[in-house]
């Protein structure tokens, strides 16, 4: 498959001790009065028979908050099982292919590239709207998984869906290693995500406390976004 002209992240979700799914994102940036054709045109594409691999699945976001340094206005992001994404990336180009790649390029500009794979995921999956990004920079992540993994087992609330993961591919100078991606139904859940752990009982505290005493000395935030699906397909 073709370098296509975008990048940055998604990543994806999977049930919890499922296969886990392997991702790839593609940022870029289009002018305010272009987001419509932009739109238009992935819809076109992805919506046409053959246009992805079995069992992949393609995501385009607008990235609403994020820092100066991670400014791409929007992501297309591919996501699937190991053998679907190499199934997707193995594909022989063909003209429809080629066509996009060249209406797309007349109203975006390149950012950036990344790949990497979901890990543990909690929450059932389905169409939440709105997707809260922290990416890290963790020393050691086994520990860190394992004590993430024990405060969700006991705290995670029914109305999102949070997955832990990591980048394998397009990190940048800041050293990400980690992300966890909690998605919501609405912005108002997004702005309060401090309303879940206001549900929490004191035994789930003690996990809550464990969990930041791993965090401390082992992880750093790197940047956080907040990010919007566009379409899906």
């Amino acid at each position: 498959m073709k370098k296509i002209i975008l990048s940055l992240l998604l990543l994806t979700t999977l049930n919890l001790f499922a296969q886990e799914n392997y991702w790839t994102s593609y940022s870029f940036n289009v002018d305010v009065e272009d987001e419509e054709i932009v739109a238009k045109l992935t819809n076109d594409y992805f919506s046409s028979p053959n246009s992805k691999a079995e069992g992949v699945t393609v995501f385009l976001f607008e990235n609403h908050f994020k820092d100066i340094s991670n400014n791409a206005s929007h992501t297309i992001a591919f996501t699937g099982t190991l053998d679907a994404m190499g199934n997707q990336y193995s594909q022989e180009d063909d003209l429809s292919w080629d066509l996009f790649l060249s209406k797309l390029n007349r109203y975006t500009t390149t950012h950036s590239s990344a790949a990497g794979r979901s890990l543990i995921s909690f929450g059932e999956p389905g169409n939440y709207p709105v997707q809260n990004l922290y990416i890290l920079k963790v020393k050691n992540g086994q520990k860190f998984a394992a004590a993430w993994e024990n405060y969700n087992t006991k705290a995670n609330p029914e109305d999102r869906r949070v997955t832990f993961g990591q980048f394998n591919l397009g990190r940048s100078t800041n050293g990400e290693t980690h992300y966890v991606l909690s998605e919501v139904n609405s912005f108002k859940d997004a702005f309060s995500m401090g309303k879940f752990r206001d549900r929490i009982s004191s035994a789930k505290n003690t996990a809550w406390n464990k969990f930041i005493e791993e965090f401390d000395g082992n992880a750093e935030m790197v940047k956080t976004k907040t990010r919007t699906v566009v379409g899906k397909w």
